[in-house]
């Protein structure tokens, strides 16, 4: 699964990246925030708002794994539909899965991005993100964010964001990402379907728990 891992890491670098226009779009998150529900553009900036407020209240040696992987949890995991994800990821095998399988794969998919995106937020190092207003299909219940990461080298990389307005709470919530043109979930799909054709589920939440616990 170390493919799959290296995946949640270059999805991961993209999402600390939004930290950069968190200062920009701060007073548009405040307000928002108040709101029913967040827009779409404002839900990656809010996401990531918080945690950056947090960290540049912390001495570098403060940043310790156990603090910034708090503070991902607190912030950024809730902005991501892990369940949704977890679906996209597996395709045809979510639905040949048992419920305490997919409870299973969540659980440990989810650790992966925690421990991912704690690890990206510990080496970020002022990139900055720039993003458009969000492009609505016809029927107003999904998103897209498309965005810009610039590096410190001046290089420029192309992201979109995917959301959908959760029925029940009408929030946004992000469930996809395209990174220069790579879907996040199809990635996933590819990679973990491979691996699914030849070994069974129950061997593949082994693997992932022991990537897990590295």
């Amino acid at each position: 699964m170390r493919i799959a891992l290296q995946t949640l890491s270059t999805f991961a670098v993209f999402i600390v990246a939004l930290m950069a226009c968190a200062g920009t779009t701060a007073s548009e998150a405040q307000m928002t925030a108040t709101a029913p529900a967040i827009a779409p553009r404002d839900v990656v900036a809010s996401a990531t708002l918080g945690i950056i407020n947090e960290l540049n209240k912390l001495q570098p040696e403060q940043r310790t794994e156990d603090e910034v992987r708090r503070l991902v949890q607190t912030y950024i995991v809730p902005a991501i539909d892990q369940e949704k994800i977890a679906m996209g990821a597996l395709g045809k095998y979510w639905r040949r899965a048992n419920p305490e399988q997919r409870q299973a794969f969540i659980d440990r998919f989810r650790e992966l991005q925690i421990r991912t995106y704690s690890g990206a937020f510990q080496a970020f190092n002022g990139e900055q993100f720039v993003f458009e207003e969000a492009r609505f299909n016809d029927s107003g219940d999904k998103a897209l964010v498309k965005g810009t990461l610039k590096q410190n080298n001046g290089n420029t990389i192309p992201v979109d964001f995917r959301l959908y307005r959760d029925n029940d709470s009408q929030q946004w919530r992000i469930y996809d990402a395209v990174i220069a043109g790579l879907g996040m979930v199809k990635t996933y799909r590819e990679q973990l379907s491979e691996r699914l054709q030849n070994i069974s589920m129950n061997e593949l939440l082994a693997e992932l728990s022991a990537e897990s616990s590295h």
